[in-house]
């Protein structure tokens, strides 16, 4: 009996420790990115951006060159759900100082788990100033796990601006996108009660 029960307990770890990581690839969305549009001020960086849709995963790389160290450097980050067709309804709307964001762990968490998560995928700028120099970033794919779940299906934007505070504009960029929630396990439209 205790011989039966110990190889249930096993095959039961065995099939917890196969399966573990298959659960965790389902999301209860996916963030599909349908366009990038941006705006650089070419006397302070130039900017290639690509972005890919291919099999339901959106990859977004980016190759920036500075021309210059850049020592101050702000962020005003806006994010919009879309609430009537081309209206955008605004659930974050910040300005930050992005050095004191790379010097400083405990600033603004939200933002900075975004950073480290770009981190991952790129040479990004680690240090302030920035050093002149050429930095990328190479098929991001947002990670939906670090998203709150109780997000709706909806169309969003991510708008991102860059400046220098005393000599204005470095980027500007709008990043328009979906959540979609036919993709993810618990949420299949065919259980959808509305």
């Amino acid at each position: 009996m205790r011989e039966e029960l110990t190889r249930s307990c096993c095959a039961w770890a065995l099939i917890l420790v196969v399966l573990a990581p298959a659960t965790e690839a389902w999301r209860s969305f996916k963030v599909i990115l349908t366009d990038v549009d941006f705006e650089a001020n070419d006397k302070i960086v130039d900017i290639d951006v690509s972005l890919q849709n291919e099999s339901g995963d959106s990859k977004l790389s980016i190759i920036i060159k500075t021309f210059e160290d850049i020592e101050d450097v702000q962020l005003v980050v806006d994010v919009g759900l879309e609430t009537d067709k081309g209206n955008f309804s605004t659930l974050i709307n910040r300005t930050l100082n992005f050095c004191k964001l790379l010097k400083q762990r405990n600033s603004d968490p939200l933002v900075r788990g975004i950073y480290e998560d770009l981190l991952k995928h790129g040479n990004l700028f680690k240090e302030c100033p920035i050093r002149s120099g050429t930095y990328s970033l190479s098929n991001y794919k947002v990670d939906e796990e670090m998203l709150p779940s109780f997000l709706p299906e909806a169309k969003f934007r991510f708008g991102l601006v860059i400046l220098k505070p005393k000599s204005g504009m470095i980027v500007r960029s709008t990043i328009h996108g979906r959540i979609d929630k036919s993709k993810g396990f618990d949420n299949l439209k065919r259980f959808s009660l509305g």
